[in-house]
């Protein structure tokens, strides 16, 4: 759905960031790559996910998040047209607009700035939506795609300096780019979504989704807050 491109550094402040290592990224890049998978249109996106057997390995996660790897089984394991019958219903069917919008502006209501916010986010960190994507930047899937980008790209500085290498651009930017980027949207509208997924049909698989995307979203805030230090 994306490219990758050198971003510019940004100003840290007075803040400092210790304790985060290669493979806790590598491992938080996965877990944000397979909810942003889950989380997509299977009308729009094949799925990796769904179409790849090989076993997905989260032990590097610096915490728990309760019932992943079960759910990455039984999504495998549902008949696609079920799927796409299941999302539809609860995403994009409507008279009057989807059951449950997955999309921040329209969940939060067409709220002034969510969308211009997150285009200078993803234009800051060279995060550019392809073209068949670029209309709903504030999708759901996207935005967790966003947080595997700045994951990936934490990763290979870490790699380089960990290899003796000089990074190819500033690694501290995209662990506070990280932070911020989930302490002002992830954080604030998944319970949201997930409230009104609850209310539409708690039976759904995309409960679950929603309900494990709400665990470990915190779960990773609450890590990625320890991580970031002001002195």
């Amino acid at each position: 759905m994306s490219k990758q491109t050198h971003p510019v550094s940004i100003d840290s402040g007075d803040r400092v960031v210790s304790g985060r290592e290669l493979s806790a990224a590598v491992s938080r890049c996965m877990a944000y790559a397979v909810m942003s998978d889950l989380l997509a249109s299977p009308h729009d996106v094949e799925s990796v996910v769904y179409n790849n057997s090989d076993t997905i390995d989260l032990s590097d996660l610096p915490y728990a998040v309760n019932g992943l790897q079960e759910l990455i089984a039984d999504y495998r394991a549902l008949p696609l047209l079920e799927l796409k019958r299941a999302y539809s219903s609860m995403f994009e069917v409507g008279s009057d607009g989807p059951p449950v919008p997955i999309r921040e502006d329209l969940q939060l209501g067409q709220k002034a700035g969510v969308r211009e916010e997150l285009v200078r986010f993803y234009d800051f960190f060279g995060y550019t939506l392809s073209e068949k994507f670029a209309w709903a930047p504030d999708h759901l899937s996207l935005e967790l795609e966003f947080m595997q980008f700045l994951a990936i790209s934490e990763a290979e500085g870490l790699d380089q300096l960990a290899n003796g290498e000089t990074p190819e651009t500033d690694v501290a930017s995209f662990q506070f780019g990280q932070f911020d980027f989930l302490q002002r949207h992830l954080i604030n509208w998944v319970p949201i979504v997930l409230h009104a997924v609850e209310e539409q049909n708690s039976d759904s698989f995309y409960y679950r989704v929603v309900t494990v995307l709400r665990d470990f979203l915190a779960a990773d805030f609450e890590w990625q807050s320890g991580t970031i230090k002001t002195p």
